[in-house]
């Protein structure tokens, strides 16, 4: 059993002399941390907006499956999450568009019109 302890300690002070000694500790700051936070929040909004329904039928409608979609995520950069994220947050939340707003004018111009005609 001494030969084994004196095998163990002398493998421990050749590891200690031959392995270097590098340990680095540092305290990271607020806007580092929360930059982090909010990356991570990014990149789920992103993964999150890909598996909604609606735009798992857009894609298939483009010939893309939602795996491969999912992949493509996965890797994309940080930066070109963050700018997705962006876009994803400007976004109008109804199906409101130009198209919906001027039509929308024209029927109450034509019922206003044909109302005021009898």
């Amino acid at each position: 059993m001494k030969l084994f302890y004196k095998l163990i300690s002398q493998m421990l002070i050749v590891s200690m002399i031959l392995l270097p000694f590098s340990a680095q500790a540092g305290v990271i700051g607020t806007d580092q941390a929360v930059a982090s936070a909010q990356d991570l929040a990014n990149r789920a909004k992103v993964s999150d907006f890909v598996s909604r329904g609606d735009v798992i039928k857009k894609f298939e409608a483009l010939g893309l499956n939602s795996a491969t979609a999912q992949e493509r995520v996965n890797a994309m950069t940080q930066e070109e999450i963050n700018r997705i994220a962006g876009k994803i947050d400007t976004l109008p939340a109804g199906a409101a568009s130009d198209w919906a707003i001027g039509l929308t004018i024209v029927v109450i111009a034509l019922v206003l019109w044909w109302a005021y005609m009898k």
